[in-house]
């Protein structure tokens, strides 16, 4: 009797049948890492569960995020310091000493710990030669990690600092040593000319420095290859005099009323965006908008930007490349009128975002301002945002303003409402 003989097909279904490894197991452990790189650390280290190809995969993994909010309890959202304090000294002490790529501690809060114990797991990093180094830390294991840190030459970007209004960090490292930086962000530290003039010279990729919360006992910023600056709410302990940064191409300046004298802005002909944060009702610093009238994006926020208008407009110039406008109102009749005139000078400009107060109610006002004020041919999007309701609206639904199908009909007989679902 002769035997028939199995077809190829169903000797490949076989085969198939005894493979019970998925597809994902099987990749290479840097694809595996990747893949893990997009969760929170303690997840990453839950995979080891999955099967035998993942039991050590977490060991090797390059990039640990380490985040105190990571650790609750039950859904109460209480958290457990001893919970993150145990997970983090046994992750380290059972993982393979490979170099690391990114290495994010955030322990913000106040821990029963000894600061000793963060600033190991931070000298455990800088021994690995991350790439990507993010240490929000308490006040004092930050003072005794500033010399490392700063002298790490492996760093590409790095994030520093204490989120804690009431107590900053003096920084001031014997010497720096960083020839990769390209981004540095600081909180809440205090800065001196010594430490920028250093900073900027052993420094000389650095290209994004963005300054939270900082005191500043500095005159100048000056740097030839800056590209991103930010200075966010900081406090400004000497007249301030000069920005110098021909490379520049976005500067935002958060809390503009703390800066008591007019700074000096040096050309900056590649200057795309800026953000402008004004808070008090008398301006302090006047004529900004001439600094800043080739710009592409400009936004200006704050609940005294009606005071700003006001002093800006009699001497404003052309804003000849504006692209997009994103002003915040307080839903007042001369705040809107203001604004109708400012995009007076904006003749390209495609985007107007305005940020409404939650409680609005201008809609024959904006109507009106719609009807009578000719805006830009190129204009095509209006957008309403509500930031207290995080979410951005199309000028499809504004249900919080008053009569708000006179703002729709406004809109339309303009060209400028768009319905989406």
């Amino acid at each position: 009797m002769v035997k028939r003989r199995v077809g190829t097909s169903k000797l490949l279904r076989m085969k198939g049948s005894e493979n019970t490894d998925d597809l994902i197991s099987g990749l290479p452990d840097n694809l595996l890492h990747h893949i893990m790189s997009f969760l929170n650390t303690r997840e990453a280290v839950q995979t080891c569960i999955l099967s035998k190809r993942w039991k050590n995969v977490w060991r090797t993994l390059p990039y640990l995020y380490l985040n105190f909010n990571d650790f609750k309890l039950d859904v109460s959202n209480r958290y457990s310091p001893d919970l993150f304090m145990d997970f983090v000294s046994n992750l380290l002490l059972h993982r393979d000493p490979t170099c690391l790529h990114t290495f994010q501690l955030d322990c913000r809060y106040p821990l029963d710990s000894d600061d000793e114990i963060i600033s190991g797991w931070a000298r455990y990093a800088l021994m690995h030669n991350p790439r990507v180094l993010s240490l929000l830390v308490p006040n004092d294991a930050a003072s005794q990690l500033c010399h490392s840190v700063f002298n790490c030459t492996s760093l590409e970007e790095l994030h520093f600092g204490y989120i804690n209004m009431l107590d900053q960090i003096k920084l001031v490292p014997e010497t720096i040593v960083a020839p990769h930086l390209r981004h540095l962000r600081l909180y809440n530290v205090q800065l001196n000319e010594k430490f920028m003039e250093k900073m900027f010279s052993e420094c000389p990729g650095l290209t994004d420095l963005h300054l939270v919360w900082c005191s500043l006992k500095i005159r100048s910023i000056r740097s030839q290859k800056l590209k991103c600056l930010t200075l966010h709410q900081c406090e400004y302990e000497v007249e301030m005099q000069l920005i110098d940064a021909p490379s520049l191409t976005e500067l935002c300046i958060k809390g503009l009323e703390a800066i008591r004298y007019e700074i000096n802005i040096t050309s900056m002909p590649s200057l795309l965006k800026v953000v402008v944060s004004y808070s008090f009702l008398q301006p302090r610093w006047s004529v900004i908008f001439p600094r800043f009238s080739n710009v592409q994006q400009l936004e200006l926020k704050g609940p005294s930007i009606e005071t700003l208008l006001e002093t800006e407009l009699p001497t404003c110039p052309i804003f000849h490349n504006l692209r997009s406008l994103f002003i915040q109102l307080h839903c007042r009749t001369c705040d809107i009128a203001l604004t109708a005139n400012f995009v007076r000078y904006c003749p390209k400009l495609e985007e107007l975002v305005l940020s409404l107060d939650y409680h609005c109610q201008c809609a024959t006002t904006l109507t009106n301002v719609f009807r009578e004020t000719r805006i830009s041919k190129q204009l095509r999007t209006v957008t309403l945002f509500r930031p207290k309701l995080l979410r951005k609206i199309k000028v499809h639904h504004i249900d919080c303003c008053i009569r708000a199908e006179q703002i729709v009909q406004a809109l339309k007989h303009r060209g400028l409402w768009e319905c989406r679902n």
